[in-house]
C-alpha cells in the first residue's frame, strides 16, 4: 500500500520502497548500500515530513512497531499492525532487559513483538559513520519502568566490531549497539524508561496534548547521533530494529533524520568566541561596552556573574546550579558565537558533513538556527566557521546553555572529543535611574537628569527633541550619566503642577525602552467654599510639603487672621508642611480674594478663593428681578456626581441636575421645567444625594 497522508503541517508518505527509503532518503555524504531487506510489514515504514517545526527533526525515514498513520491522526488508538507475536528477536529481548539493571528497576519485558526490522550492507568513505535520530512512543507515561518496554536497536558489525549480538554469516565477530542515550554511565540503551521526565529529563520532550498540526505520540526525545568508527573501504552491516515489548499495543516509532547517514573524517577545534552577529557591525565588544551589569539578574530568579567571567573566561561559574566552565556569553539579538571545524588535507577531496551533538536547555530551531548542527564541507575545503545563530525570540527565559561536542574515532583509533559551553541570555533590560530632582528657578526651569544607565551601551539618547551618544561617536562622548534643563511654566509664567519628560534609550542590540519622568509640584488652584465648611486643600499634589500659604503676606496655616474667614490646616514636616485642608467661619453672603502657595523651592503661585453663604433657602421668586431668581444648593465642589431633584406635590420630578466634575460648587434650579416652560407657583420638595452618600431634602416654595 502506497498513500500519502497530512495532519496541517505533519505529512507521512509512504509511497516509496524499501531501496528509496535507504538510498533516497536516509544516506547521506560518504555511505553506499547494498542487500537492503525489511522484515516486518512495508506499512511499517514511512517518511515523516514536520512542517511545523516543533518535532525534533524536520524529515526522516519511520520505523515503527504499527501504522505511522498514527503520527497524524490523534485520535486513532487502533492496535498496530506488524508481526504481532509472530516476532522473535532475542537480541532486541535482550537489550530491552539490559535496562532495567543499569536504571534500578526490577522489572522484565516477556517478549518482543510487532518488529520492524530493516538491515543493509554498507561502505563508508570515511574513517567513521553516523546518523541522527529521534525515539518516542505512546507508552509514555504511562508505562514507564514497567514490563511494556517498547525497544529499538541499532546492531552495527563488521571489520574491527566485535560484540555480542548476533550478526550475519559474513560478520563473524558479532554486532554491537550504538543506539545509546548520550553521556549516559553506563551506556543505556534508548527506551520509554531510559528516557522520560524522571531519567535523562533533558532529553525528553512531552506531547501528551499536542498543538494542531503536531506530530500525534505522546513523548519523544532530543536528536540523538548514533555514531562508530570504521575502516575506510571495507563493508559493514547495519541492523535497524523496533519492536512492542511484552504487548502488542501501543505505538513507538524511531525516526532516522534524513540525508543523516554519512561518513565523515573531520574534527571541531577551537572554542566558541563571541562575534558581531550579521547586520549589526557596528556593535560595541564586551571590553568597550558601559553600562553592563556586574551580573545579569532575571525575573525567574536566575544570575549569573558576568563581571567575574569577563575578568577570567577560565574560571568555573554556576550555570543552573552546577559549576562549570563557559566558552562566550551571548545576547539574544545582538552577539552570537562561531566555531571553526578543520579537516585533514587526506578528506579534503570530498564534500562532507559534519552532525555535531547538541545539548543544554536552549533549543535547536528555536534559540539558535536549526541547522546548525550541520557542517557542509565541499571539496578542496578543510575549515569551515560555524555560526550558531542566536535570535532573539521576544521571550522571557533567563538564562539558556547550548553545549555543542563532536567525537569520533579518527584512521588510527584515536577518540576525538571537543566540547564548548555557550550561555545564551535574554536582551540586558536598560535601566534609566533619574537622578534627585532638586529645586526649579524661580523663573520656573528645571534640571532633571539620569544617573549610571544600566544595560548595553553605549546607548543612543532622545530627550526633548535632542539625540546624542550613539555608539559611532568619539568612545569621550558616551555616557550614562547626564542632565538637561526644562522650563516648567506655561505661557503665562504659572507653573504647571505635572510635568510628563519622555526619555528613548536604543542600546546595542537595537532595543529601546521609553522611560518617563514625571514630575510634580504643589500648585493651588480657584475654589469655592461654604462658610462653616472644612474641605480637602484645593491644591493639585497637594500630598507635596510647601512652605507656608500666605494671605496679604501673612500666614494662614493653622491660624485665623482677623477678618480673614480662611485657616489653613497643615501638619508639620521637619520645616515645612503638609496641607491637609482648608476650613472657612460663617460669613454674610461672601467673601472673596487671592491666597498665595509658597512651595519648598520658594516657587509662588496664586489662586482665587470665594467663601460662600450656602443656606439652602426655602422660598425663591424666579421672575428675572435679579434677586432671588434661582434656587441653589452650594459647597458641592469635590463631589462630582451629586445630585438634586425636585417634585412637584403630586410626586412628578421637574427638575434633576447633577454635578459632572469635582469643581462644579452649586446646583440650580431656576424654576422651569425640562422643556423650559416655567413652572406654576407653589410648594416643591427637593432632594439632594451627595456622592459620598450624604442625603438631605426639603420644601421649597416657588413664588411668581
Amino acid at each position: 500500500m502506497s498513500e500519502t497522508l497530512t495532519h496541517a503541517q505533519v505529512e507521512i508518505d509512504q509511497s516509496f520502497t524499501i531501496e528509496e527509503y535507504v538510498n533516497d532518503l536516509l544516506l547521506g555524504d560518504g555511505v553506499s548500500a547494498s542487500n537492503i531487506t525489511l522484515i516486518g510489514d512495508p506499512i511499517q515504514l514511512a517518511k515523516l515530513t514536520d512542517g511545523s517545526g516543533n518535532f525534533s527533526v524536520e524529515s526522516g525515514l519511520v520505523l515503527s512497531c504499527g501504522d505511522p498513520n498514527r503520527l497524524v491522526d490523534c485520535g486513532n488508538d487502533a492496535n498496530p499492525t506488524g508481526l504481532g507475536n509472530a516476532f522473535d528477536d532475542p537480541d532486541l529481548l535482550e537489550v530491552a532487559n539490559s535496562v532495567p539493571t543499569l536504571i534500578g528497576e526490577g522489572f522484565t519485558v516477556s517478549s518482543v513483538n510487532d518488529g520492524c526490522v530493516l538491515e543493509f550492507d554498507f561502505e563508508a568513505g570515511g574513517d567513521s559513520i553516523s546518523f541522527n535520530y529521534v525515539f518516542g512512543s505512546d507508552e509514555y507515561l504511562s508505562f514507564v519502568n514497567t514490563e511494556y518496554n517498547d525497544i529499538f536497536a541499532f546492531f552495527l558489525s563488521g571489520p574491527g566490531i566485535s560484540g555480542p549480538y548476533a550478526a550475519p554469516a559474513g560478520f563473524p565477530d558479532g554486532a554491537i549497539n550504538i543506539a545509546q542515550v548520550p553521556n549516559s554511565d553506563p551506556l543505556l540503551p534508548v527506551t520509554i524508561s531510559s528516557v522520560n521526565d524522571v531519567t535523562n529529563p533533558e532529553y525528553y520532550i512531552d506531547n501528551q496534548t499536542p498543538a494542531p498540526g503536531d506530530v500525534c505520540i505522546n513523548g519523544y526525545t532530543t536528536t540523538f547521533t548514533a555514531a562508530a568508527a570504521v575502516q575506510c573501504g571495507e563493508t559493514y552491516h547495519i541492523k535497524l530494529a523496533i519492536a512492542d515489548g511484552t504487548d502488542t499495543f501501543y505505538e513507538s516509532i524511531v525516526v532516522l533524520e534524513a540525508g543523516s547517514f554519512s561518513s565523515n573524517a573531520v574534527a571541531l577545534e577551537a572554542e566558541a568566541v563571541p562575534f558581531v552577529a550579521d547586520g549589526l557591525e557596528d556593535i560595541v565588544p564586551y571590553a568597550d561596552a558601559i553600562g553592563l551589569p556586574n551580573n545579569f539578574i532575571y525575573p525567574n530568579g536566575e544570575t549569573f556573574p558576568f563581571s567575574d567571567w569577563y575578568a577570567n573566561n577560565n574560571i568555573a561559574v554556576t550555570v543552573d546550579g552546577q559549576s562549570t566552565l563557559v566558552d562566550a556569553i551571548i545576547i539574544e539579538g545582538c552577539n552570537d558565537a562561531q566555531f571553526t571545524v578543520i579537516r585533514s588535507e587526506e578528506e579534503a577531496a570530498e564534500t562532507d558533513t559534519l552532525y555535531l551533538n547538541l545539548a543544554g536547555s536552549a533549543q535547536l530551531g528555536l534559540d539558535y538556527a536549526e541547522n546548525f548542527n550541520q557542517v557542509v564541507m565541499g571539496p578542496g575545503q578543510v575549515e569551515s566557521i560555524v555560526t550558531l545563530g542566536v535570535v532573539d525570540d521576544g521571550f522571557n527565559e533567563g538564562i539558556e546553555t547550548a553545549e555543542i561536542t563532536y567525537e569520533y574515532i579518527n584512521g588510527c583509533g584515536e577518540l576525538i572529543s571537543t566540547t564548548s559551553l555557550v550561555v545564551i541570555v535574554d536582551p540586558i533590560p536598560i535601566e534609566a535611574i533619574p537622578a534627585t530632582v532638586e529645586c526649579q528657578t524661580l523663573d520656573g526651569e528645571q534640571e532633571l537628569g539620569y544617573t549610571d544607565m544600566v544595560g548595553y551601551g553605549p546607548f543612543n539618547y532622545e530627550w526633548a527633541g535632542d539625540s546624542w551618544g550613539n555608539a559611532t561617536m568619539d568612545p569621550s562622548a558616551w555616557t550614562t550619566s547626564f542632565d538637561s534643563v526644562f522650563v516648567m511654566t506655561d505661557n503665562n509664567g504659572q507653573l504647571i503642577d505635572t510635568h510628563v519628560i519622555q526619555l528613548v534609550v536604543t542600546d546595542q542590540c537595537g532595543n529601546s525602552i521609553v522611560h518617563e519622568q514625571e514630575v510634580l509640584y504643589p500648585v493651588i488652584f480657584e475654589t469655592e467654599i461654604c462658610g462653616g465648611d472644612v474641605q480637602e486643600f484645593p491644591a493639585y499634589n497637594a500630598g507635596i510639603a510647601v512652605s507656608d500659604v500666605l494671605y496679604n503676606g501673612q500666614s494662614l496655616i493653622n491660624t485665623t487672621l482677623g477678618s480673614t474667614p480662611l485657616t489653613v490646616d497643615a501638619m508639620a514636616v521637619g520645616d515645612n508642611w503638609l496641607l491637609e485642608g482648608i476650613s472657612a467661619d460663617v460669613v454674610e453672603l461672601q467673601w472673596s480674594d487671592t491666597l498665595i502657595l509658597v512651595d519648598t523651592c520658594g516657587y509662588v503661585t496664586k489662586a482665587f478663593m470665594r467663601v460662600r453663604d450656602c443656606i439652602i433657602p426655602n422660598v425663591f421668586t424666579p421672575d428675572n428681578s435679579g434677586k432671588n431668581d434661582n434656587f441653589r444648593i452650594r459647597g458641592l465642589d469635590g463631589f462630582a456626581g451629586s445630585k438634586l431633584i425636585v417634585y412637584n406635590r403630586y410626586g412628578t420630578v421637574v427638575c434633576t441636575k447633577e454635578t459632572v466634575s469635582d469643581a462644579e460648587f452649586e446646583l440650580v434650579w431656576n424654576g422651569n421645567f425640562a422643556n423650559g416652560n416655567p413652572a406654576p407657583a407653589g410648594v416643591y420638595q427637593w432632594v439632594l444625594l451627595r456622592a459620598d452618600g450624604l442625603k438631605d431634602s426639603g420644601e421649597l416654595s416657588l413664588m411668581r
